[in-house]
């Protein structure tokens, strides 16, 4: 087994070490900083380097992530893209052991078009006639089938029809062996939140032993297999902002970071399960924010229709920014220089809410401007017990987990 696992992921939730980890502990502050600086020096000796030819925040982390893991030698080291894949700032590793593809929703959708004239004649769908629509689903599997190369094995999630047959031909034009990954029904065993987290495990399985048959030729080539160990190892994963349930007595806080169209529809199977379980008959609340709101419309439209399924029906929904404290003093881990200026007067916000009213014109409605107040106004609203979803944004959750349990293990 390795005695070191890397692991680089993105976004954090509350502190940027999370984005950096050996062995599921984020590595140290002192650790953190000294490698900040000595990259830094790396890339602009004496801070000599333009402004403007300095690496973006992503680059700069993944940079320092590659120099962190060299140095404290990692056995092994698991990449997640930022953005696509194609032109990700962790698609430079020329032959990694495998690569692999969770489920594909539309997201990132400004970002991962595809020009006219590189449009392939696999592609089965009409582009956007808006540009600004974005992306369509093969638009984005052909930018996450970016991180196949040649001569890798490449796994997969079962995927849509028209992602699918993308990722196939791109498999096909880069000499790979692409093979999607079923259930396994090793994993019954397992109480999972959702198919998709089955789905996701399974596949984790795959490339776990994928990596221990390249180093360990006697192992059995049958990578579907689970070891004891990696039923254990699933039995107790948690993930922060993942599906997460926070108990105060008969105050409940679930936390989902979805912030597309399908994970919204699981985040909404996951809560109706979940609290129907616990105590049906609290009140249900809903935090929730988006950064676009031309996203953020089809995003709360799915929620609603998720829950409207599973007959749940939201008493309250408070509609808050992402900014965490109501003193406007602003960790150095939450600032995002991309928001929109339109954010102080919180526009996105009561557009949500209105949206929100005319799906149910019964529910109360209530704008925060930071999530340290959305959390006291469900408090007010639930003293005697509440069942509030908090979702729509990793962001959102990280500063509700902040305010929530400042002192919770990252």
């Amino acid at each position: 087994h390795p005695a070191k696992v890397g692991l680089y992921t993105s976004p954090h939730l509350k502190d940027v070490r999370e984005r950096i980890q050996i062995n599921s502990e984020p590595i140290s502050e002192d650790s953190f900083a000294r490698y900040f600086f000595k990259t830094w020096e790396k890339i602009a000796p004496g801070d000599t380097l333009d402004p403007d030819n300095r690496p973006g925040y992503f680059r700069f982390l993944t940079l320092m992530s590659f120099d962190i893991f060299l140095e404290e030698e990692v056995t092994v080291a698991i990449y997640e893209t930022g953005v696509g894949g194609e032109n990700d700032a962790t698609n430079v590793i020329e032959t990694p052991v495998a690569t692999g593809i969770t489920g594909l929703g539309l997201d990132h959708q400004r970002t991962l078009t595809v020009a006219p004239h590189l449009r392939p004649s696999y592609f089965q769908l009409e582009p956007r006639v808006d540009q600004e629509d974005g992306a369509t689903i093969e638009e984005i599997a052909y930018h996450k089938a970016g991180i196949f190369k040649n001569g890798c094995p490449a796994f997969s999630v079962p995927q849509q029809y028209n992602a699918a047959n993308v990722l196939r031909h791109r498999a096909e034009e880069k000499g790979v062996s692409l093979t999607f990954v079923d259930s396994n029904p090793q994993l019954c065993s397992i109480e999972f939140p959702s198919s998709v987290h089955r789905e996701n495990a399974a596949l984790a399985v795959v490339l776990a032993n994928c990596f221990l048959h390249k180093h360990d030729e006697t192992r059995l080539v049958d990578y579907s297999r689970i070891s004891e160990e990696a039923i254990r190892g699933l039995h107790q994963v948690r993930l922060l902002g993942r599906c997460q349930l926070l108990k105060e007595g008969p105050i409940e806080w679930y936390l989902d970071g979805a912030h597309t169209e399908d994970s919204l529809v699981v985040a909404g199977q996951w809560y109706a399960k979940t609290t129907n379980s616990t105590s049906p008959s609290l009140p249900h609340i809903l935090i929730f924010n988006h950064q676009s709101q031309r996203d953020g419309d089809a995003l709360l439209r799915s929620l609603f229709n998720s829950l409207q399924i599973n007959n749940i029906r939201m008493q309250h929904a408070i509609f808050s920014t992402n900014t965490l404290h109501n003193n406007g003093v602003e960790r150095a881990d939450f600032v995002n220089h991309n928001r929109n200026p339109a954010m102080k007067a919180l526009q996105d916000q009561h557009h949500y809410g209105a949206l929100w009213q005319s799906f149910d014109p019964d529910c109360h409605i209530k704008i925060a401007p930071t999530v340290e107040e959305a959390v006291e106004l469900a408090r007010e609203v639930g003293m005697q017990g509440m069942q509030t979803l908090i979702t729509g944004s990793f962001h959102l959750v990280g500063a509700a987990l902040c305010v929530l349990d400042p002192d919770i293990s990252t």
